[in-house]
């Protein structure tokens, strides 16, 4: 069985999950309950893995320091009397009443990575609990303070910089906004300061995408970027707007009487029959349809009869066939479109 036990809430199941992963890529073995199978020995299974870790690291959490978190604090409760207890906090909390003299490591901005400084703490935390050795002093939050004054140090030089460059010292913002180097990387910035009337990433690409010659485009955009670096150019092209006219052809079916008299020579077979009349009734239906298109309105894809009565006669010369039926016409139906055009 592992020597090391993590206690936690159910609910904090998966940011528990990707410290024991990282514990694990750390190479030490960790025991915790998840997939544990219920039944009358669920809790049993729990007590036999706490009673024998050498060091359990309790998860301090929003849920495992409120009312639910009985479970919680009563392991943490075995595991400081016998002094193998390694706290650590996911959220910004206050242990329980009893744990605040054990300082809790925090992992509250940890990321998952194993060079974290504070996850190192609770690598060395764990370490010293499973050889018996005293917890060292956590070097995280030194870190921690040594990296926030380097980061203050140079955010007091960029400070000057951005003071020349925010009242265009020198025509910089002109330089800098429009140079040729690192482009368009350099001109989003600057857009998204609000300097050297550059747009920001967002309407760059939001303008480079719109529909060309589109007017609601070009609402859409001063919509959305109602003080943008193009709301003026788009305004003009609005004002410019000009109406268009295109065709659009519609696909459609038109049903046309037909009849088709009886035609000689006479056929050995009723079926042969009903051929040969469809076959001659082919050019009628053409013609009933060419003259139903016979319009700018229409234009015809083709045309086809279809029987529905059929009347056959059968003599010593064979069966002749007559029907009444329909000529069916497949059409393109021709329909102006009015829009506005503004630009290209």
């Amino acid at each position: 069985m592992s020597q090391i036990f993590i206690s936690y809430k159910r609910e904090d199941e998966l940011r528990v999950s990707r410290l024991v992963a990282a514990l694990e890529r750390a190479g030490r073995s960790v025991w915790w309950d998840r997939g544990l199978a219920g039944g009358e020995n669920w809790r049993n299974q729990i007590q036999g893995a706490l009673d024998a870790a050498k060091c359990v690291i309790v998860v301090w959490t929003h849920e495992s320091v409120g009312p639910a978190g009985d479970f919680v604090r009563d392991e943490a409760a075995q595991a400081k009397r016998r002094g193998v207890l390694a706290p650590v906090k996911l959220d910004k909390v206050e242990p329980p009443l009893g744990f605040g003299e054990i300082q809790a490591i925090d992992l509250t901005s940890w990321k998952g990575s194993s060079r974290d400084p504070f996850f190192q703490d609770l690598l060395a935390a764990v370490d010293a609990k499973l050889e018996g050795r005293t917890v060292p002093a956590a070097k995280g939050p030194m870190k921690r303070l040594m990296r926030r004054l380097t980061y203050s140090s140079a955010a007091s030089a960029l400070l000057l910089c951005s003071v020349a460059f925010g009242s265009n010292l020198w025509r910089l913002q002109d330089h800098m906004c429009g140079g040729p180097v690192f482009q368009p990387y350099i001109s989003d910035a600057c857009g998204a300061l609000g300097l050297g009337d550059r747009p920001a990433k967002e309407e760059r690409i939001a303008w480079a995408t719109r529909e060309p010659g589109s007017c609601a485009g070009l609402r859409l955009h001063i919509e959305r970027f109602p003080k943008g670096a193009y709301r003026a150019e788009a305004t003009s092209l609005l004002a410019a707007r000009r109406p268009t006219q295109f065709e659009v052809w519609t696909p459609m079916r038109r049903r046309l009487a037909l009849f088709q008299p009886q035609e000689y020579p006479a056929s050995s077979s009723e079926v042969k029959a009903k051929s040969v009349a469809l076959a001659s009734a082919q050019g009628r239906a053409e013609r009933l349809c060419r003259g139903f298109a016979a319009t700018t309105s229409f234009r015809l894809r083709s045309a086809a009869p279809e029987a529905e009565k059929w009347s056959c006669d059968s003599g010593g010369a064979g069966v002749v066939c007559a029907f009444e039926g329909e000529a069916v016409c497949e059409l393109d139906e021709r329909g102006l479109v009015e829009n506005d055009t503004c630009g290209k």
